[in-house]
């Protein structure tokens, strides 16, 4: 009787200890699957309500644009934009127009140069205008502002060493850089009421 008693107090020990060893085990898988999944699928949720956030932002953005019709770009990109459009110089529209061409074989004449972007330069005289090759007179003046227009030589930077008739109401200007680095040859008419304008450049090989 007390071996039966021995054998059913060995038998309910292992129980108990099967019992802990399997919630023990149970335990363990559990914090492995855990673990795991986070490590799988850690801050998967958090990225999925961010992607869904920017979504429907930028849904609602296109629906405001569809609707009012008008651009959702920043307001200080298009400012920056229209201010560099202002700032360009009106004479560079046609600047792709400009024609150069090499001189004749053999003559003093690098390239030829035309722009259809040049303007007249304005004037301060009245009509009947007649042109006055005088250095100290308004005409000579507005004459090397037209050249300098041309060329882009400021007139107390040139050289001038020729400026003569050409015709009625036009002139040729022959101007050399203060340096003597650059050489022109600049062709002018006058326009009534406005002034002189440039029609062609000739760069020079060498100073005339």
């Amino acid at each position: 009787m007390a071996q039966t008693g021995t054998r059913f107090a060995a038998r309910a020990k292992r129980r108990r200890i099967n019992r802990w060893l399997n919630g023990a085990i149970a335990v363990v898988v559990l914090l492995i699957l855990i673990v795991g999944g986070n490590l799988l699928f850690g801050g998967e949720p958090g990225e999925k309500a961010v992607d869904r956030g920017a979504k429907t932002e930028a849904a609602n953005a296109k629906r405001v644009e569809v609707e009012t019709g008008a651009s959702t770009a920043p307001a200080e990109e298009e400012g920056t934009a229209s201010a560099d459009e202002q700032s360009e110089p009106a004479d560079e529209t046609s600047e792709s127009n400009v024609t150069e061409t090499p001189g004749p074989p053999g003559s003093n004449v690098e390239k030829e140069i035309v722009n259809p972007a040049w303007q007249p330069i304005g004037t301060t005289q009245s009509e009947p205008h007649e042109t006055v090759f005088q250095k100290d007179s308004v005409d000579w003046k507005e004459m090397l502002d037209a050249v300098s227009y041309a060329t882009g030589i400021a007139p107390e930077e040139m050289i001038v060493w020729f400026i003569g008739n050409n015709g009625p109401n036009k002139a040729v200007a022959t101007i050399s850089q203060k340096d003597q680095t650059a050489h022109y040859k600049v062709y002018i008419e006058w326009v009534t009421n406005e002034g002189w304008k440039p029609t062609k450049v000739q760069k020079l090989k060498q100073k005339p």
